[in-house]
């Protein structure tokens, strides 16, 4: 298949993982013609494993230590990341956790289904997790290139990027799909605590989620985490003062029936 993609990791003091993760994606079958490592910042090996593994390696500086996943900065770093594969001839991006594994087919497969399917936003699903149909992972994401640079080749500062990418794509009439059987690895397992549910407040708020369907929401993460999460989650959506996304808030209400219906007969 002649395909061209490249992959962007953002990552901050993953020395125990970013190695594996580069090496996992060296030993793909297809290829990607540039991986693009954003260090942000660590005070670790990160950098210099990265760059032995053969990736390019972008230094950012930053003084604070909190962590920056859920939040706008989180964008910022993968921006720096497209600034440089824009400059490629590529077919696809691909977003990367710097703790992932993929199979040796990972990025052929996605590819040759989402040029199938005619899908221009698409992932696997982390082994052990589960998703709705519509929630496209940030890492194992794959982008079609073309389609990403008519919107602008970037994430926004905003609450909820990610998420917006798919919106996006919905509004305009493109598919978006996630291949429940190309699984990968994350070497960290997903959590998801008071900030987390904090900040998906926020990114409900900014993407247009009404209250009912944040409470909705919250009533769920209360049966599953307990009453202090589905808490912080209300609390991130009303007390937040974040920008809306206001070229996508038609197709949230979409999104929200959706998601609503796919709990719904999960748990039935």
């Amino acid at each position: 298949m002649n395909v061209k993609y490249g992959v962007i990791i953002p990552a901050r003091n993953e020395e125990a993982h970013i190695g594996r993760s580069i090496l996992s994606l060296r030993r793909q079958v297809l290829r990607p013609l540039i991986i693009v490592v954003i260090d942000d910042s660590s005070n670790d090996k990160t950098a210099l494993i990265a760059e032995k593994m053969g990736a390019l390696v972008i230094k950012l500086k930053r003084k604070s230590s909190v962590s920056a996943t859920g939040t706008p900065y989180l964008a910022y770093v993968i921006n720096k990341g497209l600034e440089v594969v824009e400059k490629y001839s590529l077919d696809y991006v691909m977003i990367s956790g710097a703790d992932c594994l993929y199979p040796k087919g990972y990025a052929h497969n996605l590819i040759s289904r989402m040029k199938k399917e005619n899908v221009i936003l698409a992932s696997g699903v982390v082994v052990g997790e589960y998703t709705s149909p519509l929630s496209v992972r940030g890492s194992g994401r794959m982008i079609n290139a073309k389609w990403f640079r008519s919107i602008g080749f970037r994430y926004p500062l905003n609450y909820g990027f990610e998420t917006w990418l798919i919106f996006k794509a919905l509004s305009q009439g493109f598919k978006v799909k996630v291949y429940k059987d190309l699984k990968f690895i994350s070497l960290r397992k997903t959590s998801f605590n008071k900030k987390k549910a904090y900040l998906y407040g926020k990114a409900m708020r900014a993407l247009g989620y009404t209250p009912l369907y944040t409470l909705i929401r919250a009533t769920y993460l209360a049966l599953k985490y307990g009453h202090s999460i589905a808490r912080y989650l209300v609390l991130g959506y009303l007390k937040s003062k974040v920008g809306l996304y206001e070229d996508i808030l038609q197709c949230t209400k979409y999104i929200q029936a959706k998601n609503l219906l796919y709990k719904l007969f999960r748990e039935i």
